[in-house]
């Protein structure tokens, strides 16, 4: 179909703008600008706010770092479960594709990040229909679990909320995804619903982590540690629909700030948030560096799934798997 040959050809076009050199140079250039006027806006609001350098809790601080990190490493994992789920056998080292890709998000639009994504793949023998199926399938499937997990600003009554959510959301997949007649959209479905609550647990990880910032900095009780939670997860998720905001810079601040500030004030909420963010970008510069490196020794250029074109075995030969 034509209009299917001019996505196809537009999604190639914009995975080679994103894998391009002078790209990746800018998406670093505006990871650093973006760090750099982080830290004036934070120099300048710290006057305003209650924290306090000889206060700081360095070790909380250590604790939110690593927990960031890991929640962080979870997700680039999860989406080689994806593709293992579409029929890929995966590599361990592919971690680093997404690991690299991730900078393209702070180029505004939500597209270069995956763009980028699907050209890395393809240069690494990753079969690309496979590829194309897993990025949908993990935007999807970590926004419903954020989403889920959104509900924790109750408090303890957000638990078992967040639990029928995500619970529902996944047996509703796997029913829609049941019929043995099984096309593109409903393997990744089966494969979203499987990894929803795997990014659930990476939400809260990371939501722990922002916890830990705050309690650093600002000494918040551990009884907000759910607040805190769910707070992050809904920010996250404004940002995501944000797609102006590279990365949802600011548009994520300001939500947490909208959150929290009834609980520690808007100058120290905004604080929280901007370490939150020079955090995570951290992480991602240097999680980039280290896919980088890794992928660097990878020089296949064919893969072997182990169902044909990356799809279960299940998948019709028809037109509705192609």
């Amino acid at each position: 179909m034509a209009w299917r040959e001019r996505l196809l050809r537009f999604g190639a076009t914009a995975a080679a703008i994103a894998n391009a050199r002078r790209v990746r140079i800018a998406a670093q250039f505006l990871v650093a600008g973006g760090l750099i006027f982080v830290l004036l806006r934070l120099h300048s609001i710290w006057r305003d706010s209650h924290i306090s350098l000889t206060r700081i809790a360095w070790l909380s601080l250590v604790g939110a770092f690593a927990l960031t990190a890991v929640g962080i490493g979870a997700s680039g994992v999860i989406w080689l479960l994806i593709l293992r789920r579409l029929g890929v056998r995966t590599r361990p080292r592919w971690a680093g594709i997404f690991f690299q890709a991730q900078l393209a998000k702070y180029i505004p639009g939500t597209l270069w990040q995956y763009a980028g994504r699907a050209a890395l793949a393809r240069a690494h023998g990753i079969p690309l229909r496979a590829v194309g199926i897993s990025l949908p399938t993990e935007l999807g499937s970590s926004l419903v679990a954020a989403a889920a997990l959104s509900s924790l600003l109750l408090g303890g009554w957000g638990i078992p909320l967040a639990t029928v959510v995500l619970g529902a959301g996944v047996l509703a997949g796997r029913r829609l995804g049941s019929d043995r007649t099984v096309n593109s959209w409903q393997a990744g479905l089966r494969a979203g619903t499987a990894a929803a609550p795997l990014f659930a647990a990476a939400w809260l990880v990371i939501g722990s982590g922002f916890w830990l910032t705050a309690r650093a900095l600002v000494g918040v009780s551990a009884d907000d540690l759910l607040i805190y939670i769910g707070a992050f997860c809904a920010a996250w998720v404004v940002g995501v629909v944000a797609v102006y905001a590279p990365g949802g810079i600011g548009v994520r601040e300001a939500m947490l700030v909208a959150i929290l500030h009834g609980r520690i004030g808007s100058a120290d909420a905004l604080v929280v948030a901007a370490a939150s963010r020079i955090m995570m970008a951290l992480i991602d510069l240097c999680a980039a560096a280290l896919g980088a490196m890794v992928l660097r020794g990878d020089r296949s250029v064919s893969v072997s799934t182990s169902h044909g074109g990356g799809l279960p075995p299940d998948a019709p030969t028809g037109s509705t798997a192609r």
